[in-house]
């Protein structure tokens, strides 16, 4: 029979009526040393970690007829806070060790930083900042602002308020990214000797004006490719949206069929990304194949183009694997000179040696946004 219940944990009680056996059991076990119950607990952190509350619990318990669930739901709340709290300074200090140690045992280390926020549009009340160990992937710090008071009375505010944010949601990641750089010394013992951020980022820009680690000591700004990358795409898709009543030197627009339409926007953002991709060796080399992805696009039957582009049968280049082959090629998918030229200022800025410079180390800020994504 069931004798009592404990919220979700249930108290049995066997008896034999052929003897006077009897043996008492709950269905859930405790947390060690502690009268407190395992499936309450699991039970709060199945709602946290699903986004709910103490208000769903109950209704969920209430529809499938299952017992009253805890009533002093903060409180599992709390230690399941605090637990989670102490395995993630843990695991991001041993995460920070691993960092150095593959950085050549050196205290310098390059990171990745990245901001995200709990609802678009640089309104939320909420944002977090991530760093990542750009040589490990793994998360090796974290930030979290927070500019929501629930609490009116001055009492409350003091003792319980959660907010560490005055000002505007976008200056969340300005402001935790500064912080986090700050108490590297401390939580680490190493400082963030290369910086990988958004290039629009204006967090970079308080870390080198604030001095952070003094005249010595300067952060290196580094790129994301796979931003840079994406910044090609973007650049073309305002050039195509600032110039569509403008007619070109060939009587034409500069969109339309056959002309830079999305479809090419993109091809041209893709060839952008593998010429840095496959070029990481050489800042002049990269460049070179840029270059290439420009005039192979200005390339046509009566004015082939190709002097930048890679020999051999092996080449990503149709004319030049033709021309070492010996068989014959045909241009297709070229755009117009007129087109092409209307491009040149965007390839110039984003083959800028200075833009590359800040590419060659390869990497990207996937691991950020991995961890962004389940914020």
């Amino acid at each position: 029979m069931v004798n009592k219940a404990v919220s979700l944990a249930v108290s049995f009680i066997l008896n034999c009526f052929q003897c006077e056996y009897t043996h008492e059991f709950s269905s859930s076990e405790f947390h060690e040393g502690t009268q407190i119950a395992t499936v309450n607990t699991r039970y709060v952190y199945a709602l946290r970690s699903i986004g709910k509350g103490a208000e769903a619990g109950r209704m969920f318990c209430a529809v499938m007829n299952l017992p009253q669930p805890p009533t002093r739901f903060q409180d599992f709340n709390k230690r399941l806070i605090n637990t989670t709290r102490a395995v993630c300074e843990s695991t991001m200090q041993k995460a920070a060790k691993e960092a150095i140690v593959e950085y050549n045992s050196d205290n310098n280390i390059a990171v990745a930083v990245d901001g995200t926020w709990q609802k678009r549009g640089y309104a939320s009340h909420n944002g977090v900042v991530t760093v990542t160990s750009m040589d490990t992937g793994k998360v090796i710090d974290v930030g979290v602002l927070n500019k929501y008071c629930a609490y009116k009375s001055k009492k409350n505010h003091e003792t319980s308020c959660k907010s560490n944010f005055r000002g505007s949601s976008g200056v969340m990641e300005v402001n935790g990214a500064c912080n986090i750089l700050k108490r590297s010394l401390t939580f680490h013992n190493a400082r963030y000797e290369k910086y990988l951020g958004d290039g629009d980022s204006k967090a970079f820009e308080a870390i080198a004006k604030e001095n952070i680690y003094g005249g010595e000591f300067r952060v290196e700004k580094l790129e994301c490719i796979g931003h840079v990358m994406k910044r090609m795409g973007s650049r073309l898709r305002r050039l195509k949206e600032k110039m569509k009543r403008q007619v070109l030197t060939d009587g034409k627009r500069l969109s339309g069929k056959n002309r830079l339409t999305d479809s090419q926007i993109d091809k041209i953002q893709n060839y952008y990304g593998l010429a840095i991709r496959r070029n990481l060796n050489s800042v002049h080399a990269m460049r070179q194949s840029i270059w290439a992805v420009f005039m192979h696009k200005l390339s046509s039957d009566e004015n082939p183009q190709h002097g930048f582009c890679p020999i051999g049968e092996n080449s990503w280049c149709g004319f030049k694997k033709a021309e070492t082959t010996g068989s014959a090629y045909k241009h297709k998918n070229n755009l117009s000179v007129a087109v092409v030229e209307g491009m040149r200022p965007v390839f110039r800025d984003l083959s800028h040696p200075d833009l590359l410079k800040k590419c060659v180390h390869g990497n990207t800020q996937n691991p950020n946004e991995s961890v962004n994504n389940v914020n």
